[in-house]
């Protein structure tokens, strides 16, 4: 008498799609259900149609407020032709955004650690041969906005959202870093001028001196 009944009881205390653990696998008749999802898969270089050719330096992947998951790249171009790097960024989608170039002395190209902050910034310094510059690739609707170089192929002397003689600070309390960008007089010369440094902080669209 109790051997058939164990047996009733092992046949309906576990239904055909349960997992021995007792999870279910399948739902009212249908098939098995999928595990977590897997992770993004992003290139180990950028495409072609960055138009950003060379060495990988190094890259991160970053959470953009419009696009979601992207790789950044830092490259290092081949051949001599200037400019002599550029940072290429691809959706997980994989298309390739607006490449942005820059001058740099040999692999001076790096990112900031951590790379991003409270902005949703990201920040590469770079440095073209003499003095680091600060580079932040701020967020756009399709990409990041355009740099604002004052002169495309002198990269030294800065932009809208390119520093030169700059280093970054923080990030702070608040989560975000602050750029110190230092100033040559030049009275009577270069050589012999006061240096100065001003912080600049973020406003939501740029960075401009502390008040």
């Amino acid at each position: 008498m109790l051997a058939p009944a164990l047996a009733m009881v092992f046949a309906t205390g576990c239904t055909a799609g349960d997992a021995p653990d007792g999870t279910s696998t399948s739902g009212t008749g249908g098939p098995a259900r999928s595990a977590a999802p897997s992770p993004l898969s992003f290139p180990s270089a950028p495409p072609d149609t960055a138009h950003c050719p060379g060495t990988v330096l190094d890259h991160r992947d970053i959470s953009h407020p419009v696009l979601g998951p992207v790789r950044v790249f830092l490259i290092r171009r081949t051949g001599s032709g200037a400019p002599t790097g550029c940072v290429a960024s691809v959706t997980s989608s994989g298309g390739a955004l607006a490449s942005i170039d820059v001058d740099i002395y040999e692999n001076d190209l790096h990112f900031a650690s951590p790379e991003s902050d409270a902005t949703k910034n990201t920040f590469v310094i770079y440095n073209p041969g003499r003095y680091d510059g600060v580079l932040v690739l701020v967020p756009g609707t399709d990409g990041f906005e355009d740099i604002g170089w004052t002169e495309p192929e002198i990269h030294y002397r800065g932009g809208k959202h390119a520093f030169y003689n700059a280093r970054l600070a923080g990030p702070g309390a608040d989560g975000r870093y602050t750029i110190v960008q230092s100033q040559n007089s030049c009275n009577p010369s270069c050589a012999a001028g006061a240096i100065s440094h001003v912080t600049l902080r973020w406003n939501g669209h740029e960075y401009l001196p502390a008040a």
